[in-house]
């Protein structure tokens, strides 16, 4: 029986770390096992393929607005298939070489399923079994459906089928959840020119932002021609004739031609043995872990989007850090207190930290600076005044507890507040700093001033 020292299963962002950092210790026999493809969700169907066609999606609005400016052009058109063969180029780009850098430094990769059937042991799809001293679970999660009537009679997309199954776009969209992943398609979709209605069952769009956020991202997809109807409890689905009709509690039905659930994913270890390992879940599928991410189970780690928290690339990273050096022998607890979240839409929504309404749950005293994008004078150049900038700090502390940013270049700008909150650095320093000028990033600067004013 091939025996390695530690086996990963999982070639995603959290797995293809682990083994890369092992690989540079010497010494270590790594395997590697992918049955889908090596890069993972975000690299394949996620992160990677949706930026790739919200550039098209933004080129194509830029286009449709360039008279603003002083520029004419024709008709915009829109080829769904050239889009998505960009995308795949992007992707290929990233992964083309396939296991050749993980075999060049030493890691045995085996493209088919692997599954934990007994402690250290490991066995694959083709009936081979092999030994493991460590076991790394990168196996990621799975989209959950909601448990709507009907819903399983027909084709629901999800990511994946939203961003490769058309050739061209549907006339109409349904989006159930508006989160992350559904605003972000919402806005892919109606650019492309479809009639899309979001379907959030909560009171507001993006509901895991502050609400200043989601005030402002709604009033930007609407602008768009998105229409979200909020507090929507779908009752029943029914896919007849090619459309998909909704029944919602106490509003009128919505009709489309497609259907996207966007609401939420859960960690997948379908085929592993758990009980035999004695790896335990909570009552949310999701496993029970140390701070180093060791499971219930004997030298059995988990790592990335199959702890069910931050389903992030950057926290996957950081978690495959972890336990790497927990594998050698130099454990650190995980450490997720400033971790940001970008959603891509246009504009951007980027946080940090708590919200306004998360730090004043805690009983906190809070100073607030807010400050509107339109006051920018760089917005105003490029004609994207939509947005703002909001910090949120303990006003007797003076500590940064979190911080929201909506603009064309949110995600770049974040960083700042990242940095700031990383380091404790009190908002006076931030606000003493030159920015150039004219940069988004003067808004920051106007808020750190606003709160140092009021901490003076």
């Amino acid at each position: 029986m091939e025996r390695f020292d530690v086996f990963v299963v999982g070639g995603g962002a959290a797995g293809s770390e682990v083994a890369f950092r092992l690989s540079e210790h010497g010494g270590l026999r790594v395997a590697l096992a992918e049955r889908e493809g090596l890069g993972g969700e975000c690299n394949l169907w996620g992160c990677v393929p949706t930026k790739a066609l919200l550039r098209s999606a933004a080129i194509a609005a830029a286009a449709r607005d360039a008279e603003r400016f002083g520029v004419r052009t024709g008709p915009v058109t829109i080829d769904l298939r050239a889009i998505q063969r960009r995308a795949r180029e992007v992707i290929e780009a990233q992964s083309g070489e396939g296991a050749a850098p993980f075999e060049r430094i030493g890691v045995r990769v085996f493209l088919q399923e692997a599954r934990l059937v007994a402690p250290g042991r490991i066995e694959l799809a083709d009936g081979t079994v092999v030994a493991a001293d460590a076991v790394v679970l990168a196996t990621g999660t799975r989209p959950v459906l909601p448990p709507i009537p009907g819903l399983a009679d027909g084709p629901v997309w999800t990511n994946r089928e939203a961003i490769w199954e058309p050739d061209a776009p549907p006339t109409s969209l349904a989006i159930l959840g508006a989160g992350a992943i559904g605003l972000e398609f919402a806005q892919f979709y109606a650019r492309m020119g479809t009639r899309v209605t979001v379907l959030e069952a909560l009171p507001r769009v993006a509901p895991a932002e502050d609400e200043a956020v989601s005030a402002v991202v709604r009033e930007a997809l609407e602008a768009e021609g998105v229409r979200a109807v909020v507090g929507a409890r779908v009752a029943a689905a029914r896919w007849n004739e090619g459309a998909w009709r909704l029944e919602l509690d106490g509003a009128p039905p919505v009709v489309a031609e497609r259907l996207l659930a966007a609401t939420g994913r859960r960690p997948t270890f379908e085929g592993h043995d758990l009980a035999a390992v004695g790896l335990e879940l909570d009552e949310r599928g999701r496993p029970i872990v140390t701070e180093t991410l060791r499971t219930t189970a004997e030298r059995v780690w988990v790592a990335g989007d199959a702890t069910g928290e931050l389903l992030f690339t950057h926290v996957a990273n950081h978690e495959a850090q972890v336990v790497v050096d927990d594998l050698l022998g130099r454990p650190r607890p995980r450490d997720l207190r400033v971790v940001p979240r970008v959603t891509f839409t246009d504009p951007e929504i980027a946080s940090v930290g708590l919200t306004e309404q998360q730090a004043r749950e805690q009983g906190r005293d809070l100073l607030v600076a807010e400050l509107a994008m339109a006051d920018n004078e760089r917005a105003q150049i490029d004609g994207r005044t939509r947005g703002l900038v909001k910090l949120v700090a303990d006003r007797a502390t003076g500590e940064l507890l979190g911080g929201h940013v909506v603009a064309a270049e949110a995600g770049a700008m974040i960083h700042e507040v990242v940095a700031a909150m990383a380091g404790g650095t009190p908002p006076r320093v931030l606000a003493d700093a030159i920015h150039a000028y004219p940069t988004l990033s003067e808004s920051l600067k106007g808020a750190f001033g606003a709160l140092a004013a009021e901490l003076a």
